[in-house]
């Protein structure tokens, strides 16, 4: 019986031998270190939004706080190993601006030497953008903070987070400024990055010169290569809100042994994905913030204890705490050579965003235009007030056409205090700089033109000749005129008179148009406004005109005139001018269509569609869920015959509309139109798209576009991978 024992025994201790050996053999190879990484370069950064997480004013307090935290632990770390020295990247640099305006001497100096020390970086751009920025607002950008502190910091390094494209206007100014890298941690939401994550490429623009990209994982995600769980909670609490609090020392990033090995392992599981999706250099960089709201999260000073017990241990790859500059000089090192090479516009699906906003985004626009006419030289050179007061309006605007467009609850509960005070403070950047630059533009004028003879004075502070229609509210006339004349040539322009606004009741309703749905003061009052034809009014030049009593009759310039097609009611089709032998638009032109998403929580539905990649199942999920009404016309079309246009206005009619109005105006003597659509939508809490159809005859032949000033072909000149859905113009 006892050598049967003896047999057991010698069979159970093999037994326990063969698994004790299993355990040892799967830990090395759990615990082995990757085979290409060698070294994780980590950067340190806050996320910047202006708005979403609390109201924008907050989040610009905050981070006047985040850089003396900053600052403060980069002196307290001064000591440690070079590579868990506390590192910060300013993400922006408009945060930078405000705390350089609130700093003592003393602290600036700090500031300074910190840079110098290579622990702090200011990098290039002033916040995370929009495609809606035009060249001058981009040159605008590139100037946000005085002369002498860009001297000191001498950007490298340009960020782009959240969003998933990047103008290559932007591009160019950047590079003519000395910046050669722009560092990008893409949303996933709606669209994600052109390529695949962890890619670095050679962005190769018009005039030959390149910009090394970096294509990152999302901007907070490296938290998740050392925790597998979010520390954070909520779904978003305010700064304000006393029962959150960003994470401390012993919360997130532990610097027990055990609790360092249980990172590491998580660290080697993420690596080893990459690495088997193909990465091979032996430097990853990848970005940090904290867990507090992921966004506008303060910097976490204990990420330098975290980083020197790491490497203490031994543990691979090497943790190195660094900026985004210098990350970006070592990705160059090891991955530049064999970089592949990309050019053509990178646009993105985020800019649909901006079209939630059509009136603040068209008093923006004004706005542009007006400073740029300001800005011209016809009205003399500049004083330095005015140069301070147009900066900032300019700066206004640039912050308008920021990537954040609210609160992050500013869908699920638009008319809650939180959003409706974060969407005020955005729409302000608007609205401000529209009255203002209107209010700057007048002065201008009336500085120029004020001690002039008199007349009537028109001004063309563009640098474009024009030739159209200059309107006059008639109020403004104190004599009875019927006619403009040319002093200079004595061309007589007839003045034509149409009905508007009035204050006073109604006396019946042809006082009241369709359009007026307050019923409140007159808006069909007649002659109210009179116009007249300006031909060829050359750049940056005024002309005198006189007014006169006698009436003029206009003859048609030349005789020419388009020939055009319509339908049944009366609506353009089609119109070709002499000398064309295709029209310059086709049948549909000015139609309104709106897309419903039908089902249950449709918002979700509509994110179920954005989802799939599958074309065939996509077009599926659009047929079942997508429900398309096209307006129709309430009535024939009216036609105004004049000698040098002519216009076509229809009414139009859909249930998601009050009213609707579509007018179509044709030059007579080029191959011209304008086409303007105006509705009164009816409010509504479900996902709607409102879209105006204008086909064009291309006939495989593409248009040409432009992102701020710079022109581009769509689907031809785009980086591989970029939105083709829709372009931002």
């Amino acid at each position: 019986m006892k050598p049967v024992a003896c047999l057991i025994l010698k069979k159970s201790f093999w037994v326990v031998v063969c698994l004790c050996l299993g355990i040892a053999v799967g830990r090395a190879a759990g615990t082995a270190a990757p085979e290409h990484v060698r070294e994780l370069d980590l950067v340190h950064f806050s996320h910047t939004d202006y708005g979403f997480t609390d109201h924008p004013a907050v989040c610009r307090d905050l981070y006047v706080r985040y850089l003396d935290i900053a600052l403060d632990a980069i002196q307290a770390t001064r000591n440690y190993p070079q590579d868990a020295r506390f590192r910060w990247t300013a993400e922006t640099t408009v945060p930078v601006n405000d705390w350089w305006q609130q700093a003592t001497p003393a602290r600036r100096r700090q500031f300074l030497q910190a840079v110098r020390d290579g622990q702090l970086e200011v990098t290039a751009l002033p916040f995370n953008n929009t495609p809606f920025l035009n060249r001058r607002q981009w040159e605008v950008m590139l100037d946000w903070l005085p002369e002498d502190l860009l001297r000191q910091f001498k950007p490298q390094t340009a960020v782009q987070n959240d969003v998933n494209g990047f103008p290559r206007a932007g591009a160019k100014v950047l590079l003519d400024r000395g910046v050669r890298y722009l560092f990008t941690g893409i949303n996933s939401d709606s669209g994600g990055p052109p390529l695949p994550r962890l890619t670095a490429f050679w962005w190769k623009q018009p005039d030959g010169r390149r910009m090394l990209v970096w294509i990152s994982l999302s901007y907070g995600d490296g938290f998740f290569f050392f925790e597998s769980e979010e520390w954070r909670r909520g779904p978003l609490p305010l700064a304000a809100d006393g029962r959150y609090r960003p994470p401390r020392a012993g919360d997130i990033l532990k610097t027990d042994e055990a609790s360092l090995r249980k990172a590491h392992a998580q660290c080697l599981q993420r690596i080893r994905q990459f690495e088997a999706a193909g990465y091979r250099h032996p430097v990853l960089l990848i970005s940090m913030t904290s867990m507090w709201r992921y966004d506008n999260d303060p910097p976490f000073p204990p990420l330098s204890d975290f980083v020197a017990a790491w490497n203490k241990l031994g543990l691979e790859p090497r943790l190195r705490l660094t900026t985004a500059t210098e990350a970006m000089r070592n990705l160059e090192r090891v991955a530049g050579p064999h970089a592949p090479e990309y050019e053509g516009e990178w646009t993105d699906w985020w800019a649909n965003g901006t079209a939630c906003a059509p009136r603040e985004v068209a008093a923006s626009r004004l706005a542009k235009r007006n400073l740029i006419a300001a800005e011209s030289p016809l009205w003399g050179p500049l004083d330095a007030a005015t140069r301070r007061r147009i900066k900032e309006l300019w700066q206004d605007l640039c912050l308008f056409d920021e990537h954040t467009w609210g609160s992050g609850m500013s869908v699920g509960q638009p008319y809650s205090l939180d959003a409706q005070g974060q969407w005020n403070e955005k729409a302000r950047l608007a609205w401000r700089p529209m009255a203002l630059s209107e209010w700057l533009l007048g002065q201008r004028a009336r500085t120029r033109l004020g001690s002039m003879s008199e007349g009537l004075w028109l001004a063309n502070p563009t640098e474009m000749p024009f030739t159209g229609w200059a309107t006059l509210i008639t109020s403004c006339l104190r004599q009875e005129t019927h006619t403009i004349v040319d002093p200079e040539t004595g061309r007589r322009m007839a003045l034509y008179y149409e009905p508007g606004p009035l204050w006073g009741r109604p006396q019946s309703d042809k006082d009241l148009s369709y359009e007026d749905v307050s019923a409140t003061f007159p808006d069909r009052s007649p002659n109210r406004f009179a116009r007249f034809w300006v031909e060829n009014l050359q750049p940056n030049s005024v002309k005198k005109f006189l007014f006169s009593r006698e009436k003029t009759i206009e003859e048609s310039a030349g005789g020419v005139e388009p020939t055009f097609t319509a339908d049944a009611q009366g609506w353009p089709q089609t119109a070709i001018w002499p000398g064309m032998t295709k029209p310059l638009f086709t049948a549909g032109l000015g139609d309104v269509l709106a897309v419903k998403v039908r089902g249950f929580a449709p918002r979700w539905v509509s994110q179920d569609i954005w989802n799939i990649t599958d074309p065939v199942k996509k077009q599926e999920l659009q047929n079942e869920k997508l429900e398309f009404t096209t307006a129709q016309a309430a009535g024939p079309a009216t036609v105004q015959n004049g000698p040098h246009t002519l216009l076509f206005v229809q009414r139009i009619e859909h249930p998601r509309l009050k009213w609707g109005t579509r007018r179509l105006e044709l030059w007579k003597n080029e191959p011209r139109a304008r086409l303007t659509v105006r509705f009164n939508r009816i409010s509504s809490f479900d996902p709607e798209l409102l879209c105006v159809i204008s086909p064009l005859p291309c006939d495989g032949v593409l248009p040409r576009l432009s992102s701020g000033g710079m022109g581009f072909t769509p689907f031809q000149d785009q980086l591989p991978g970029s939105c083709r859905d829709y372009f931002a113009v």
